[in-house]
């Protein structure tokens, strides 16, 4: 994965691990809420005791699945962003690690959510072995959700990411017992925007906070994410993208639900 010098340095320059861009991560990281909120409310795990934000960044992800568990632990690599994570969402219910092995170790879990992480993991052995912790760390019922930007074809790497294909990506998972429950396209900024994305980004406001804001000006970015969040909220188009790189994933273990078919079948 990407060292712990690159994401401190992500944090220091911009506030958070996101789009380096103000003006698309302001926008674009609630638009990742609402389709996680989406998939999750629509969940058909009956538990909602415990949850895993695996790669938590600021802690964005974090406060969402506080308010549908009874417990989160979070995990990255950085002790900084563990920290400003804290300050963000300052519940006794969320636990911070930078320890991989605890935060898997404090399942099983009703939901392992990571939010475009696997990208950063640039290694194929490294990917299947942390599959398979996500296996061992899920409850029996429990889900896996992961929003991944992914390959057209083949396998693809630039820098601290790799692109890998749909299926790549679901082969990982099935040879450590998970299948595929649900596959939901999301919007990507640039390659598939949403027409609601595309008005908000030629405002000629937007673009001149955008830049101000990039640039650290803490005033123009209050200002910016009070338009994002007028703007993204009436985006309906997120729920509806199914073009583009970006896609949200489910997974299941595949004996639960080959359990749940042979039980409708009596």
């Amino acid at each position: 994965m990407a060292d712990l010098a690159f994401w401190n340095g992500r944090l220091q320059r911009f506030g958070h691990t996101g789009w380096a861009d103000a003006a698309t991560y302001a926008y674009d990281q609630r638009l990742r809420l609402r389709a996680v909120a989406s998939l999750i409310d629509t969940h058909t795990a009956a538990r909602r005791d415990k949850a895993l934000d695996f790669g938590c960044g600021t802690g964005d992800f974090s406060a969402l699945l506080l308010t549908r568990f009874e417990a989160v632990t979070a995990h990255d690599i950085s002790q900084a962003i563990l920290n400003t994570a804290r300050q963000r969402v300052p519940s006794s219910k969320l636990r911070l690690t930078t320890d991989p092995s605890a935060a898997l170790a404090d399942g099983p879990y009703d939901l392992i959510l990571s939010v475009t992480v696997l990208q950063h993991v640039l290694d194929d052995a490294e990917l299947q072995s942390l599959a398979a912790d996500f296996a061992a760390a899920l409850a029996p019922s429990g889900r896996i959700v992961v929003l991944e930007t992914l390959a057209a074809q083949g396998s693809s790497s630039a820098g601290y990411l790799k692109g890998r294909t749909e299926v790549q990506l679901c082969s990982v998972f099935e040879r450590v017992g998970l299948v595929l429950l649900t596959s939901r396209g999301f919007p990507h900024p640039t390659e598939a925007p949403t027409a609601e994305f595309s008005r908000y980004r030629r405002r000629l406001d937007v673009r001149l906070l955008g830049r101000m804001a990039t640039a650290g000006v803490a005033a123009a970015r209050r200002r910016l994410d009070a338009i994002a969040q007028r703007s993204a909220a009436k985006d309906d188009g997120v729920l509806a993208a199914n073009a583009g790189p970006t896609r949200l994933l489910e997974f299941a273990r595949a004996g639960e639900l080959q359990s749940r078919a042979e039980s409708s079948d009596v």
